[in-house]
Parts: C-alpha cells; structure tokens; sequence
C-alpha cells in the first residue's frame, strides 16, 4: 500500500520537470554531514550540511530534519557486482556515507531542471527503503535512468572505439550556460571505478561540454573512447553518466561526490546475446585490424604483411575479404574462409603482396550493423560495420614492368611470325627481390598451382623474384600441347659460360648461362616439372630449391638468392616461351611457336625496379 501511496509524488517530480519548474522537494535541506572534500571535486563544492542549521540544536535533535531529497546512481556499493563466473564486490560510491571512497555517494541535490532524458526521481538516498518510485536504487532500482540511447562500437582497432549517445534536457527556467557530462567505466571488471593508472581509462568521457538552450533537448553524441582491453569488451560492466553544472577536476574520479544541479545515472552493461533460455550466449563481436599503410622498398616484388581477427565478444565465425578498389598489386589470399575463434582469442592472417605498377587500395570490412538496446538500466552493446582501407605504397616509382604490347610469335626455326596461342604471349614482365618463410610458401601453395623440383627443399630466405604476365591462362591438362617458359639469366660474373647458339645464327638462351624451366609435357611423368640447367652442362638438370606458382596468366618463379653468384644489381635477365604439339617438341612434323622478352637481339632486362638495359 506504501508504494502505491508513493508513486504520485514519482510521477510529479517528472511532469514538473517537463514543464520547466523546480521541484518542490528540491529545496530541503540535507542532514548529511559535511564531507571531505571530493578528489576530484567540484568547480563549486556543494555544501551538505545548511549553514543556517545551529549545530546545538542539529545535535539535540537529529530526527527532527527533513529528510534529504535528490537523486542518487544505482550501482552496487558494497554488494556482489554480478560480474559472470567471479566473486567481485561493488565497490561504487553510490550509497551517501559510502566505505567505497573519501567522497560522499554521487548525489545531486536539485535534480529537475538539468535532466539526462525525460525523468528523474527524488530519494533520500541510494537504499531508501522508503523511495518514492516504489523501491530503493540499490541495485540498479532507479526508475529514472533513462538518459542512455545507445553505446555503440566500431570494430576497426583495439581497444574497441565507443561512443555513446544521451539525451540532456533543460528546463524552461534552468540557467542558461554550458553542462559537463562525465562517463565511468569499470573495464576491468575488479569492482571499482579506478582512480589509479589502467591499461584502459575507466574515466571514458570527462568533461564533455553540452549546450542546451533552456527549455528544450538534444541529444549528446560523445566522442570515441576505448572500451574494454586489448582481447575483451567489459560485459556485465557498470557506467556511471553524469550530468553537472560544474566541471569534475582532478586527473581521476572514483564516481563519488555532490552537485547542486543535474543528474546521476548508473547502468549494467552487456554483449548482444544469441539464443533464449540455458543456450543463450554472448554473440561474438570481431574486430578486424589491417596496416593502413603497406610501404614496398625499392627493388622489391614480393612482401609478407598481415591482419588480425581479434573476438572481443563470445564464441563465434568470423572471416576477412579484401576487395581490390584500385591498382594491379596482388593480395594473397584475399579472402579468409570461416574462422571460429573463441571469445578472448585473435588470429593471425598472413598476407603475401605482389607489388603492382604503382599505389594500389585493398578495401575490407569490419564489423556488423547491430543496434543498441537500453532496457531496464542495462545497456546492449551496438555496433557499426565500418569500411576500410590497406593502401599498397611503392617506395619508388621507377619502371616495373617491361611491356610487350604486341603479339609477335616467331618460329623457332627460321624467327618467321606464325599464328600462336595467347597463353604463349608474354605481355610483360618484372622481377625484384623478396624474403618468404616457409609458412609463406605454404600460403602460396595454398592459393595458386606450383610446380617444384622432385625432393625440393624450400626452408624460405631471401629470394630474386620474377615475374611474366601472359595474355591468356596457362592450360593446366592440355592433352594435344607440350609448352615450356624459361626465365634465362646471366647469373654468374663470368661472360665465358654465356650459351651461344647450336643452330642457325639466333638461340632463345644466348647470352645467358643459367636456365629455370617450367615445362608441361602430357606424354611426360610428372607432366609438370621445373628444372634449372646451365650453360656448362645443358644437358642434365641441376640441383635447386626455385619454386614456380602459376596463377592463370601469371606465372611466378622463386629463386634462391644463394643459387646466384652475381647480385640483383648487376642480375639481366629473359623470359622466353615455347609451344609444341604431342611428343614434337623440336618441331620436326609440325610448326612450333616462341616468344621472348626483351625480344632477341634487344638487351637483357635489368633485375629489379630499374631500367630496361640498353647496349
């Protein structure tokens, strides 16, 4: 009966709220003894105790004063904070003689006229057991917390970015001038608002100006802050929102202290959750964290880079796409398959790039569109997806690739132009050096075909890359063609060992001395091999660790840095192609086609991000 009783004086407080008047309550003195002085204080400190009260008669008399009447938080101050799977306390400066801190319990004394959303309420304190809107604060028992709209993450770094959204209001009467809203965190979950150092600020927001014309709302959009650690988001976590008249001083706030004007709000927060009852669990919130920026040194063709999958939520998939949005680099692999990744956990995404002409843009996604939910003084987590961008920056812009525009098959026999196949034409070329592990080559591998020596060994190192583009893709089990592309280098200091030709007076290899040949012969075991040969004894394959990849019209060969005597910035170099039909590879019964670039006669191609040599 008591509570029905009561509850008209809840909803009076409100509706003269909205129509701009003070509360009648809002000018009872307070019994509360003076307080040490708040660490931060107030600007103003408000006093507790009316002057006007002689001490003598405050003593003789304790029970005859008025009552307090303001509003007070509602987070656990001395009482299990419900933090899942633990024995934490709250240890929140809520109640008005708390043990939690040197400050009284955050208070305000005139609440009414400075409001976060529509409604406030009056107690004598944070466990009044006779509060007018039916039950005491504590815990999360006030019925005027409804400031909060939404807190809301973006997924795209760690900690997680937040912002939260309230509404502040001002009654028609209120002062005018600026407001001050402060947010704390408990993020992580001990049970108390730190005043110390935390790898995480728990004092998110601190001193945010707000600006509202007196007699009317808007709503506060804060800027972003960190929540939550570097593998965790706070869930069950509290927040106290404070709206005052005065600014909060001091390097920290611990929650506790007294304003004149404005509004405490605690609230719970919590993940999203999937489904109902026993099997409910928290859904996995996944931030996505790639380099804004991929720098490629000079002279380089291949680099190892990366993202992470970081779950700050529960158990739960997730996956990466990265979607080219401009230049011709190459991004391996791009995209990640499901993921399940425990709450808590990351994993590590190895990115190998092929660099392309100049700067290219690889755009991903972090991240879903969830909306916030505020019910009850609990606060669902939202967030947002966000788009983002790794950008592919060369450190040089000097010449890449060698074109060949043309389409100029030549008979091996004679240099006369034939007819030929397009996988046969090579449009241009490129080299450079990189350094792969051998879990990056198994990333390839993974990705695109490869063809490798019998018993290879590829511990990975440092590398000289090279690279062909042809106009169509290479046929992986054409029963009617044999073909073969042959990067011809001068690898050696020496010109005595440069091939000079058999036959005729032009050779696909002269003047080079070592040989690295993808071959595919359909009557051959194996039908794909690579071999490296040499210019001393071209008749039998030597030992290499080079792998090839072939990626439809492309076709990348790793060559050992060790297995090259010259360095890449004296390294020239010719890619060549070769088609035959079945079992005639010399061309005896039917035409064979080649091309070559640089073409024959033109000087080799420097190693490296360098000029076509000339002469």
């Amino acid at each position: 009966m008591r509570r029905t009783a009561r509850r008209p004086a809840v909803l009076l407080v409100a509706v003269l709220a909205l129509l701009g008047c003070e509360p009648a309550t809002e000018s009872a003195p307070a019994l509360a003894p003076t307080a040490p002085a708040a660490t931060p204080t107030a600007d103003v400190a408000p006093a507790l105790t009316p002057a006007t009260t002689p001490a003598a008669t405050a003593a003789a008399s304790p029970t005859a004063a008025p009552a307090l009447a303001a509003d007070f938080g509602d987070a656990p101050d001395g009482a299990p904070a419900g933090y899942r799977g633990t024995r934490v306390v709250g240890r929140f400066p809520t109640r008005l003689h708390t043990r939690s801190s040197p400050n009284p319990g955050a208070h305000v004394l005139m609440p009414g006229l400075d409001r976060l959303g529509e409604t406030v309420t009056l107690e004598a304190g944070a466990d009044d057991r006779a509060d007018p809107d039916g039950r005491p604060n504590l815990i999360n028992g006030d019925a005027g917390d409804d400031g909060v709209l939404a807190l809301t993450l973006a997924l795209d770094q760690i900690p997680a970015q937040a912002r939260l959204d309230v509404i502040v209001a001002l009654g028609a009467v209120a002062p005018p001038g600026p407001r001050y809203l402060n947010v704390l965190i408990d993020m992580n979950l001990d049970g108390r608002w730190s005043v110390g150092e935390d790898a995480t600020p728990e004092w998110a927001v601190q001193n945010l100006t707000v600006n509202v014309a007196p007699g009317s709302s808007r709503r506060v959009r804060t800027g972003p802050f960190d929540l939550g650690s570097a593998s965790r988001l706070p869930d069950g976590a509290w927040m106290r929102v404070a709206l005052t008249r005065e600014r909060i001083v001091g390097d920290a706030w611990d929650g506790g202290g007294g304003w004149q004007a404005g509004e405490i709000e605690d609230y719970r927060l919590a993940l999203p959750r999937t489904g109902a009852g026993a099997s409910e669990t928290a859904a996995p919130l996944v931030a996505t964290i790639c380099p804004e920026r991929v720098h490629v040194p000079a002279g380089t063709l291949m680099l190892r880079t990366g993202c992470r999958l970081v779950n700050l939520g529960g158990d739960g998939a997730a996956e990466l796409r990265l979607v080219r949005a401009e230049g011709d680099a190459r991004l391996v692999p791009d995209r990640i398959g499901r993921l399940d990744l425990r709450a808590g956990s990351e994993q590590e995404i190895p990115l190998v790039l092929v660099r392309g002409e100049a700067a290219g843009h690889w755009r991903y996604q972090t991240g879903e569109r969830l909306a916030a939910q505020v019910t009850d003084g609990s606060v669902v987590l939202g967030s947002q997806a966000a788009s983002r961008t790794l950008a592919v920056v060369p450190a040089d812009e000097r010449p890449l690739f060698h074109i060949d525009r043309t389409a100029d098959y030549f008979s091996i026999h004679d240099l006369s132009p034939v007819n030929g196949f397009a996988f046969a034409d090579i449009r241009r070329i490129a080299s450079g050096t990189t350094d792969l592990t051998a879990a990056d080559l198994d990333l390839l591998r993974s990705v695109w075909f490869s063809v490798e020596p019998v018993a290879s060994s590829n511990p990975g190192g440092s590398y000289a890359a090279f690279l062909v583009d042809l106009a169509d893709a290479l046929p992986r089990a054409d029963g009617n063609l044999g073909f073969q592309i042959a990067f011809a280098l001068q690898a050696t200091d020496a010109s005595s060992d440069d091939w000079k030709p058999q036959v005729g007076d032009f050779d696909l290899f002269e003047r080079t001395d070592t040989w690295f040949e993808l071959i595919y012969r359909p009557d051959a075991t194996p039908r794909w091999r690579l071999q490296r040969r040499t210019a001393i004894d071209p008749s039998a394959a030597a030992p290499t660790g080079a792998v090839a990849f072939v990626d439809g019209g492309r076709v990348l060969l790793l060559v050992p840095a060790l297995e090259l005597q010259r360095g890449p910035e004296n390294l020239r170099f010719r890619v060549t192609s070769f088609v035959h039909e079945r079992g005639d590879p010399l061309g005896a019964d039917g035409p064979s086609m080649a091309d070559a670039a640089p073409g024959l006669g033109q000087p080799l191609a420097a190693f490296g991000s360098l000029p076509v040599a000339v002469g």
